[in-house]
């Protein structure tokens, strides 16, 4: 990890980014020494699946679905 003062980020912030891509590392942004960003590289591949965990999973439906279930009928009434 990498910690850089904020008065340094204004002139290199371009290179401060091609570093962070390159070497895949984070960068910590400081004041006056107390931390104040965080610059991390982007991971494309952690949000492909992410939100869709049953994607290009089969859809099997029983046999008996839509039979009457007269155990059912017999609790209700």
């Amino acid at each position: 990890m990498k910690y850089l003062n904020i008065q340094d980020t204004d002139s290199t912030f371009t290179a401060l980014l091609d570093e962070v891509v390159a070497t895949q590392t984070e960068v910590v942004v400081t004041r006056d020494g107390i931390p104040v960003a965080r610059i991390v590289p982007w991971q494309a591949k952690r949000t492909s699946n992410h939100y869709y965990p049953l994607r290009r999973m089969p859809i099997v439906i029983a046999k008996d679905f839509d039979e009457p279930m007269p155990e059912l009928w017999e609790t209700l009434v």
